[in-house]
């Protein structure tokens, strides 16, 4: 079983995500970064969750077609009902091994109740 405080996600990059380069077009990688985030948050606050913002998003590198696009998250502050997850993601060959960086950001995530109105959360503790 996976640790509740870091968020894994890995997908292989296929064509139909490609932009005309060959590589992971932007919008599909910040929607997976998105989607890492999103979960990071839900198992954190046990709660349906809301995107609010995302700050110092950068893509360092591109992923190319067959390559795995991999997604670490991890919620690293809380309030009362925002959270701030940091996202990092890297890529790596699958014939090969070889890994790299390629892109990191901070998603500020809400815990909503089922109007869609901010909700407190219950205190968690946040692994370092």
């Amino acid at each position: 079983m996976q640790d509740a405080a870091i968020t894994e996600l890995t997908e292989l990059v296929l064509p139909a995500q490609a932009n005309h380069y060959g590589t992971l077009f932007a919008g599909q990688a910040l929607s997976m970064l998105a989607q890492a985030a999103f979960t990071a948050a839900s198992r954190h606050a046990r709660s349906n969750v809301v995107l609010a913002g995302v700050d110092n998003l950068r893509f360092t590198a591109p992923v190319p077609v067959g390559q795995l696009f991999i997604i670490r998250a991890r919620v690293t502050s809380a309030g009362r009902s925002a959270m701030m997850i940091e996202v990092v993601a890297g890529r790596e060959d699958p014939q090969t091994g070889e890994t790299g960086q390629v892109a990191q950001g901070q998603f500020q995530m809400v815990a909503v109740n089922e109007h869609g109105r901010p909700k407190k959360i219950t205190a968690q503790e946040i692994s370092t």
